[in-house]
This record gives C-alpha cells, structure tokens and sequence, in this order.
C-alpha cells in the first residue's frame, strides 16, 4: 500500500500541470504563446509520427485493396483469354470439318449407287497398342458388317486406308492396309496386266509398308510406280490410290516376284474417314 502512494501522486501532478497548460494555452499573450510552443514542441513530432504511421497504414490498405483488384481483372482476363483460345481451337476444328467433307463431296461423283459416311477417328495412332482403327459411326448409321459385308474406307482425296472390320451400335473398328488380316486386289497405275494382291504383313507393319506379292510372271513394276485397286473381288472400286512401291524382290528365275509398298495415307496424323456404302449389299473380297 505505501508504494502506491507516490504514484498516485505523481499522476495528481501530471494531470495538474497538464490542466494548467491546457488553460494557459486558452489565454491570449506571450504566456499562452510560449507554453503552446512548448507543448507543441513536444507533441508536434509525435503527433507527426502517429499521422505518419496511419498514413502508411492506411496506404498499405489501400494498395491491399487495389492489389486484390487487379487480381480479379486479371483472373477476368485470363478467363475471357481461355475461352477465347477455346472459340479459336474451336473454329479452326470446325473449318477443317468443313473443308474434309467438303472434299469428300467429290466421291460422290465418282461412282453411281454410292453412298459416302463421313466419320471421325476415335483412337491414337496405328502402332503396337493399336492395330485396328475406331471410328464414330456404327449400326446405328447403318453399318452391317458380317463374314459376308464390309465397307472400304478412304481419306477425302480418295486414298485407301482400309475397310470396316466390325461395328457397334455407335461406332466400328476399320482394319487399316497395312495390318496382317488385310487384303486387296490391286494393279499398277496405267497398266493393263493382270492384278496382283497387296496385303498387310506382320513383320514390315511397324514400318508402315504392305507387301504386295501373287504378281504375275511378266508383269512390269519398279520403284516408284503407283499401285491402285483393280475393283475385282467386289469390294474396292477400282481406282483407290493405295500407295508406291519402294522395292522389288524376284527369285532368281523371275517366277516369284514381290514389291514393298509405302500406302499414301499417313496412319499417324488420320483424323477423319470415309466410308463407301453402295445401295446393295456388298460382299467381303475374296483373295485373287
């Protein structure tokens, strides 16, 4: 108890020259004048510092705010920015579309009694996770595929990429040229001699190339030549580009001859098919 004594004092005379200061600071003359300085030298640069501090204070809230802002404007932005790169992508999917079945139009022309189904290609690439191609369209467009029926497909520049294997409601799987279970009678561009067969083997499909073998004694072919489908076995119209040879092997009494063939078409980058449908029913191909 006797410790608090002096402090209670020492605050009575606080709080009493302070009052006196606060009075004389309301009379006019020098006394009033010369304690205000005083006093103001004292409290002026606290004062200052304290409206520094809420200055700074209050800037950095305001920065804070502006700051949160900007972020919003620029996840607005960034937004807006997707979802036009998604409208770009978009349009440039839907022109290319356009121009395929454009193009696609004029297998039309090329043969009576044919119907042309545009379809899109569902998986990766040919390669050893996939040998048979998927694509969007099955019974459900009318696809009936047996033993006994099948389809050709092409790319919109009439180029030979295989035929349908076997369809679903909703979508079908297309033997590509080059795999083993493919085969189609074929003949050198130009040329009025016998067909051949050009089929997928297994040893040369992860090279992309087919054989072309059954050829007959005589017939003339050599590097470069382009080989077509014959339209015999009543599948293939005749005419379907299937790709060049890149070499010839006989035995050496020239009674067996066989040709490498690189297909035209480019597995890797197929994105969309077509599937020839004439009006009667049309009979898988029988091996020449």
């Amino acid at each position: 108890m006797k410790r608090r004594g002096p402090r209670i004092m020492l605050i009575v005379l606080l709080a009493a020259a302070l009052l006196t200061a606060l009075i004389l600071t309301t009379l006019p003359g020098t006394t009033r004048t010369r304690v205000g300085d005083f006093f103001g030298s004292i409290f002026d640069p606290v004062v200052a510092t304290f409206r520094k501090a809420f200055t700074s204070i209050g800037d950095f809230f305001t920065t804070y705010s502006d700051n949160r802002t900007l972020r919003a404007e620029l996840e607005t932005l960034e937004r807006e920015n997707a979802e036009l790169r998604f409208e770009i992508e978009k349009n440039a999917h839907d022109a290319e579309v356009y121009t395929a079945f454009k193009e696609a139009l004029n297998l039309r022309t090329l043969y009576d009694g044919v119907e042309v189904q545009g379809t899109a290609v569902l998986n990766g690439e040919i390669g050893p996770f996939f040998d048979l191609m998927r694509v969007n369209v099955g019974r459900a467009q009318g696809l009936q595929v047996s033993d006994q029926t099948s389809y050709p497909v092409v790319t919109s520049h009439y180029e030979l990429v295989g035929r349908v294997h076997s369809s679903e409601l909703t979508s079908s799987k297309v033997i590509p040229l080059i795999n083993e279970a493919f085969f189609v009678s074929a003949c050198v561009e130009g040329s009025t001699r016998a067909p051949f067969r050009v089929r997928g083997d297994v040893k040369y499909r992860e090279q992309g190339l087919c054989v072309g073998d059954q050829i007959p004694k005589g017939t003339p072919i050599r590097e470069g030549d382009r080989i077509i489908t014959s339209g015999e076995g009543g599948l293939f119209p005749g005419g379907i580009v299937i790709g060049e040879v890149v070499s010839v092997e006989s035995s050496p009494g020239g009674d067996d001859v066989r040709c490498l063939i690189q297909p035209v078409v480019d597995f890797s980058h197929l994105r969309y098919v077509f599937i020839l449908k004439r009006v009667d029913i049309q009979s898988a191909p029988t091996e020449p």
